[in-house]
């Protein structure tokens, strides 16, 4: 599943068929690559990564086209036929994965990614074919929810931020983070919390650098200060809700306790 994000750049995303998907971000940094592997989220753990347990089974047939999913009970009860247009220049079917039901949206219908590959004969013996790929967000019904061009909103990438689900693109050159229309349901989803997620410092307390969690609501701007026991104002940081932590290096600080705040939060550090 690598290569959906290692064949090429990103480039614009495609046109929205519906708004449930909506681009809230680009990083733009020539020669700067995403850490650790935007496929799978882990560029980004600070924030929890959420996946929907499905209560059925698909099976995707090349020949035709059909997606047939089955319950718990091993019955189908249901079969989805792609759509013609996705094949509209000579296109076929490199693979197929499953969202969820709530992922995209909340209308309880399963949404599949489905990736199309259109390949040009090469010009000269000595050159390879070239592969065109097209990605597709189709649901059970057969209906393409979200057209996404090259760029495809891979299902291990999803993230939540408060209540709203985001998906984490990214290739060297170009990040962009998206805005999913389903929205987090304990009930349904589930949370992969990783270690740096916690909503106090770490490591506390520490002598070379420390971890400052914050939470603040999607699109708010604010600024976190550092302040000795004295009320002396050290740092001032500008932060948003696209991230949830600094790294704050205090190998130049002295021994002692230290706050930190914002939007009327205080909390506690430790340098030794």
């Amino acid at each position: 599943m690598k290569k959906l994000f290692l064949s090429s750049f990103l480039i614009l995303f495609g046109y929205l068929s519906f708004a449930q998907i909506t681009l809230l971000h680009t990083f733009n940094n020539s020669g700067w690559s995403p850490i650790g592997g935007a496929y799978y989220g882990s560029a980004m753990p600070w924030f929890e990564f959420v996946s929907e347990p499905m209560d059925c089974y698909p099976f995707f047939n090349r020949q035709n086209h059909t997606i047939r999913i089955y319950n718990a009970n091993f019955q189908q009860i249901r079969e989805c036929i792609l759509p013609a247009s996705i094949f509209a220049n000579g296109g076929y079917v490199e693979g197929v994965d499953m969202f969820g039901r709530h992922i995209i949206n909340t209308d309880d219908k399963i949404e599949f990614l489905v990736w199309v590959f259109v390949e040009h004969p090469a010009v000269t013996p000595d050159e390879q074919p070239i592969i065109d790929e097209f990605y597709y967000i189709i649901n059970e019904d057969g209906d393409i929810v979200h057209e996404c061009g090259s760029n495809p909103i891979y299902p291990h990438s999803v993230h939540k931020v408060g209540s709203q689900l985001r998906a984490y693109v990214g290739a060297a050159g170009i990040v962009q983070i998206y805005s999913l229309g389903g929205s987090y349901n304990p009930s349904t989803m589930v949370t992969y919390t990783q270690p740096s997620s916690s909503l106090n410092p770490y490591p506390n307390p520490s002598r070379n650098t420390i971890t400052l969690p914050y939470t603040l609501q999607p699109g708010e701007t604010t600024q976190l200060r550092v302040f000795n026991m004295n009320g002396q104002l050290l740092e001032t940081f500008n932060i948003g809700s696209d991230f949830d932590k600094i790294e704050l290096n205090v190998s130049d600080y002295a021994k002692g306790t230290y706050i930190y705040t914002y939007n009327g939060v205080s909390k506690k550090f430790v340098v030794r």
